[in-house]
C-alpha cells in the first residue's frame, strides 16, 4: 500500500505539473511558425504557471526514484497510466476539452488495465 500511495503522489504531481504548463502556455500567444519556438519558448521559461508545472515534475521524478527503489518495475511504470485517466477527465471538468466516445472508451481500457496490475 505504501509503494502505492507514493506512485498516487508521483501521478497527482505530474498531472497538477501538465495543467500549469497547459494553464501557462495558454497565456500566451499559439507557436505556428518555426522562427516564433525560441523567443516563445524563453517567454515561457518566465511564466511562474510554467515554473510551477516544471517544479511539479521534479518533485514528481524525485519522489520517482524512491518508487524505484521500492516496487518492482513491472508494476509500477504501467501505474503511471492513471495519469492519462485523470488527465482526460479533468481537461473535460476543468479546460471544458471535449471528450469523444472512442477517447472516452480508450480512457476505460486503460483505466482497466491499471485496476488489473494494481491487483497484483
Amino acid at each position: 500500500m505504501k509503494n502505492f500511495l507514493l506512485i498516487l503522489i508521483c501521478v497527482l504531481l505530474g498531472v497538477c505539473g501538465q495543467f500549469l504548463l497547459k494553464h501557462g502556455m495558454n497565456s500566451g500567444e499559439r507557436v505556428d511558425e518555426m522562427d516564433e519556438i525560441i523567443p516563445r519558448l524563453m517567454r515561457a521559461a518566465t511564466n511562474p504557471f510554467v515554473i510551477a508545472g516544471f517544479a511539479g515534475y521534479g518533485l514528481s521524478a524525485a519522489l520517482w526514484l524512491i518508487v524505484l527503489t521500492r516496487a518492482d518495475l513491472s508494476y509500477a511504470y504501467p501505474m503511471l497510466a492513471m495519469g492519462y485517466i485523470l488527465v482526460v477527465g479533468l481537461s473535460r471538468v476543468i479546460l471544458q476539452e471535449a471528450v469523444t466516445p472512442a477517447r472516452f472508451m480508450g480512457t476505460i481500457v486503460i483505466a482497466a488495465g491499471v485496476w488489473l496490475i494494481s491487483r497484483t
